[in-house]
């Protein structure tokens, strides 16, 4: 079942732009770490989602080819595999949440994307597909079992949408020609991308109703992906020359975070403790960044 909701009538677009940016190439309040595939599986690794347990997954290229998820957990690295998945999408993770359930896509043997959830133990369930849609995928999932995402309709273009017991709705950022939702936390707020009629990419915010943007001062484009209960947003956006930096909003201060030496920088998600999971190096690395006491 789905049901319609665009949020202009519906909620109120919040325009005032929160904090300053602070730029720190290389920030002494946060240690980076590598994340990498073992390279007897593959390499091209991608961390987009942790949890307050510290679980991270992903994406990574295996070394046949074929893209895959993956969870760490206690220091051991797996390899998620949708039964019957085509080798383009075999299922790639989005998040995971603290009951240890983990949302992502996958491709059929048609070429379409579909959705799923991961138990903890490994159990996969697929989503029922968006009615209509040519492409569902589950970008979040809270403890409370809300997922949230994105669908491509019969012209290939992106809507956000919200699942919740069974039940998809809509959600389209009023005036944007592009809406994706990216993460959802436990107090309800959701983070997103819009595309502007201007071409740029803008982040918000939607909670309670209202939608408040995320454009970092200065920025081409702003991608806001991860937010966690404290309300503390990461994501990641372009300066000048199209260069891609990481991002951190907290208590309406922006701050730049680049992994050192890194070509370009991507920040995917933000737990409770404040450890930050990501990507670098044009998405083929992955990155944990920890807050230093």
């Amino acid at each position: 079942m789905k049901a319609s909701l665009r949020i202009a009538g519906v909620i109120a677009v919040c325009l005032a732009g929160p904090g300053a940016l602070v730029v720190t190439a290389d920030n002494p309040q946060y240690a980076f770490s590598s994340i990498d595939a073992p390279a007897e599986l593959g390499a091209f690794t991608s961390v987009y989602g942790n949890n307050n347990a510290g679980v991270l997954v992903g994406n990574f290229v295996t070394a046949d080819g074929s893209l895959d998820g993956f969870i760490v957990q206690k220091g051991i690295f797996a390899d998620v595999i949708v039964p019957g998945a085509a080798s383009e999408s075999r299922g790639a993770l989005n998040d995971v949440n603290d009951l240890g359930q983990a949302v992502g896509g996958f491709v059929d043997d048609t070429g379409i994307e579909h959705s799923f959830v991961r138990s903890k133990g490994g159990e996969i369930t697929l989503l029922p597909d968006v009615p209509d849609a040519v492409l569902t995928e589950a970008t979040s999932i809270n403890n409370q079992g809300d997922i949230v995402g994105f669908y491509l309709d019969a012209g290939f273009a992106p809507h956000g949408f919200i699942l919740r017991d069974g039940v998809y709705t809509t959600v389209d950022y009023p005036g944007s020609t592009r809406t994706i939702l990216t993460r959802i936390n436990e107090r309800g707020q959701i983070t997103g991308i819009r595309r502007d009629p201007d071409g740029h990419r803008r982040g918000f915010v939607l909670e309670h109703g209202v939608a408040t943007t995320i454009d970092v001062p200065g920025s081409r484009n702003t991608r806001t992906h991860g937010i966690n209960n404290q309300g503390h947003v990461v994501g990641y956006y372009d300066d000048a020359d199209l260069i891609s930096h990481g991002f951190l909003l907290k208590n309406g201060v922006y701050m730049t975070l680049d992994f050192p030496a890194a070509s370009d920088t991507a920040l995917l998600d933000i737990n409770d403790r404040g450890e930050i999971a990501g990507t670098y190096d044009g998405f083929t690395r992955g990155l944990v960044a920890i807050p230093v006491k």
